[in-house]
């Protein structure tokens, strides 16, 4: 596996991944996405560009898993992982704990000291995943639209 940042210029790359990951997006917002840019530019509220780390996961040159990483957020020293996916041909083999372990040691080298994800309570074998790598829950969110859908959110940490 080949571990990178990801930019603009890897859009169309992207976007294919995400074509071939329909169980992912129908599960979580019941309609799949006809473009990637939310991918590129969402950013959570008082959040920068410049703080937003793109990263994906190539076997030779097929993306075969993408990371969203934004820094300080909500709190200095928290990074969230806005998205961690992987194509479904590729998983269960532990390509998420590898692509995990390479988001630690990155944040860690930014002086990030914990790590935060909000799973759709639907998505069970995230959750499983999150929680078997040491992921601890911390809140559940209210329902909220994604989508076509409305979901709880399973907000989850980890400490380093």
């Amino acid at each position: 596996m080949i571990f990178r940042r990801i930019t603009i210029n890897d859009k169309y790359q992207v976007m294919y991944f995400f074509r071939e990951c329909p169980d992912y997006f129908e599960l979580t917002e019941g309609v799949q996405p006809d473009n990637c840019d939310e991918f590129f530019y969402d950013l959570p509220p008082n959040k920068t560009i410049n703080e937003k780390y793109l990263f994906g996961a190539f076997k030779e040159d097929t993306l075969i898993g993408v990371v969203d990483l934004v820094a300080d957020f909500p709190e200095k020293g928290e990074w969230i992982i806005g998205l961690l996916l992987i194509h479904p041909n590729a998983r269960g083999m532990g390509l998420g704990r590898a692509m995990h372990n390479e988001i630690k040691k990155f944040v860690k080298n930014q002086g990030g000291k914990k790590l935060r994800i909000g799973v759709m309570e639907q998505n069970v074998d995230a959750l499983v995943f999150w929680s078997k790598i040491g992921y601890k829950q911390t809140k559940i969110t209210e329902p909220r639209k994604f989508g076509i859908k409305e979901s709880k959110v399973v907000v989850m940490n980890y400490y380093f």
